[in-house]
């Protein structure tokens, strides 16, 4: 295999795995994305968009293997400032709330939480899936 082939097809691989599949649009581009699993699901994919309207966090949650039932879970989001206070903190769904079992591929669901106005500050952005309600 010629050596340029070899690295064209490792960056590829390694791209391949990135949890933010999308560039953020340019007012934006320099807020950090984070995610965080649950016993039950995992944050799988997660990007900032906006065609055509408001500002939305979008991705995609995985069932793990040995989960059955997906229908308490919720996903926490929230966003921070540069001090690492928390500007605003949202419980949202993903969709479907159960998810399915698929044959051939994952077992997945997406989510798209609006964050107009988006905070002036917020430089990080956490979507933290949860089981359950909180105390």
């Amino acid at each position: 295999m010629k050596p340029k082939l070899w690295i064209i097809l490792l960056a590829s691989a390694a791209l391949a795995g990135c949890a933010t599949p999308f560039r953020a649009p340019p007012d934006v581009a320099h807020v950090k994305l984070e995610r965080a699993d649950s016993p039950v699901v995992v944050v799988e994919k997660i990007w900032l968009e906006r065609k055509n309207g408001p500002l939305v966090v979008k991705g995609y949650i995985v069932k793990r293997l040995e989960a059955e039932d997906t229908t308490q879970t919720h996903l926490d989001v929230t966003l921070y400032d540069a001090a690492g206070a928390v500007l605003r903190s949202t419980v949202e769904h993903f969709e479907p709330r159960q998810i399915p079992r698929s044959y051939r591929r994952p077992d997945y669901a997406s989510y798209s939480v609006p964050l107009d106005p988006l905070p002036s500050g917020t430089v990080r952005i956490e979507v933290r899936a949860h089981e359950g309600n909180h105390s």
